[in-house]
């Protein structure tokens, strides 16, 4: 059951996390093995991706760009003075969460107590619940699982209602020394959050009388827009503001469970990361510290369409650019009219919800044809099973257009096993926990 650590080639790191090992079967979407393919088999022999039992449509992973993402969203964290928990609902994937992990991450933040369940269960040690916890059932499961962990499991989750805070109390009873929680400030007429400082204030009090450990303050900056402008951006920097002033508060109110450990200020970093670190890191007014916890996912695999229109990291001077990691290889399947042509890639296949593919690569395959070019057309709508390319010449059914996405955190989870490849090779298999 134990996987060794490391994503693609030449990066092999020490065991972190225990799981089983994928095994591509008949079953498996985008194969059409006659008989099991194991992991272990893949990673021996390195075989080409062109010479495997492959059926469309097929996601893959670029290993050399994961890495790339992964070491460079480290390198940047550890030079800014800040942790990440990277966000496992983009991938839910442990040889994934491995490496962020061997590259330096805290942790694990997880949306749900059903994804917190999975981490804990591949010994995930910290577990970051960026949500409300307001079922009994899962936080007593989850209580008890993190009190029977190895030494260092730990639960950090959200509080935003007295509701939230009565209910910890009462399940954290005998087994709450692991359990960390975070006052969420919320940005009004969004998402959960408290929506002013003063009630952030304020239930962090109740929760202290409660006897739960109040670590910090918790938001999701993402909430205030999803443009990039300027006067965007300073709204974003206010909100950020209002988190230190609540973080300084409760450093002031004596409201922090280890009055002598920084105080925790968390902010989800996908879209505005170059706002956060400029703003969250550094001494509160009155000298106090802070430790700033970051919750960025989706840059681990990047896109071609949201996040490289907002990508924060390239107004960060020094930071690299991240690369998309997810290609998508559909098949031509009937050119009826002079341009328009229609893919076997559907709403369960890629990505929709913000855009639609994004054309890449034509990749010949009728009449003996091999040299991919570049792709010139455009996706003018998706169906079920079907994507409509527009204005794309000389295609004929049987040729593979390769596609980009975009908004990974709804890719990962319409594919079971991912192919990781370096060049045209497949190196590994990255098995998903949806």
């Amino acid at each position: 059951m134990t996987r060794r650590g490391g994503v693609g080639h030449g990066m092999i790191w020490p065991v972190l996390l225990q799981f089983p090992d994928p095994v591509i079967t008949a079953t498996t979407k985008g194969w059409r093995v006659a008989e099991p393919l194991p992991a272990q088999q893949v990673r021996r022999d390195r075989p080409a991706l062109a010479h495997l039992p492959l059926s469309w449509p097929l996601a893959t992973l670029d290993g050399s760009a994961l890495r790339h993402n992964i070491e460079s969203v480290a390198r940047l964290c550890a030079a800014s003075g800040v942790e990440i928990a990277p966000h496992l609902k983009t991938t839910m994937a442990p040889l994934v969460l491995q490496a962020q992990l061997a590259a330096g991450a805290w942790g694990a933040t997880v949306a749900t107590p059903a994804q917190a369940r999975t981490a804990l269960s591949w010994g995930t040690r910290q577990v970051l619940l960026a949500n409300e916890l307001v079922d009994a059932g899962d936080a007593a499961d989850l209580l008890e699982r993190v009190a029977s962990g190895p030494e260092g499991t730990q639960l950090w989750c959200y509080v935003d209602s007295p509701v939230g805070v009565d209910l910890l109390a009462r399940e954290a009873t005998g087994r709450g020394e692991r359990l960390g929680v975070l006052v969420e400030l919320g940005v009004p007429g969004r998402r959960t959050g408290v929506r002013t400082v003063v009630d952030a204030v304020a239930l962090a009090r109740a929760a202290q009388a409660a006897g739960l450990r109040v670590l910090g303050v918790a938001g999701y900056e993402g909430s205030v827009t999803g443009t990039t402008r300027p006067d965007d951006l300073a709204r974003v920097g206010e909100y950020l503001r209002a988190l230190r002033q609540v973080a300084d508060e409760l450093v002031t109110g004596g409201l922090l469970a280890d009055p002598g450990a920084p105080v925790v200020i968390s902010a989800g970093g996908s879209s505005f990361v170059d706002v956060v670190l400029d703003v969250l890191p550094g001494p509160l007014p009155g000298g106090a510290p802070v430790r700033v916890v970051l919750r960025s996912g989706a840059y681990v695999a990047h896109d071609h369409g949201l996040y490289s229109r907002t990508d924060p990291w390239s107004r960060i001077p020094g930071s690299a650019r991240l690369r998309p990691a997810v290609q998508v290889l559909g098949q031509v399947l009937s050119v009826p009219e002079p341009g328009l042509a229609l893919i076997g890639v559907g709403r369960r296949d890629v990505p929709f919800d913000q855009d639609l593919p994004v054309p890449l690569l034509v990749h010949p395959r009728a009449n003996g044809r091999r040299t991919p070019r570049q792709a010139a057309g455009r996706s003018v709508e998706l169906n079920d099973q079907h994507l409509y390319l527009r204005d794309e010449p000389d295609l004929v059914p049987g040729d593979l257009l390769a596609l980009g996405i975009s908004h990974p955190c709804t890719l990962f989870d319409k594919w079971r096993v991912l192919p990781l490849v370096e060049g045209d090779r497949v190196v590994d298999l990255v098995e998903t926990y949806f």
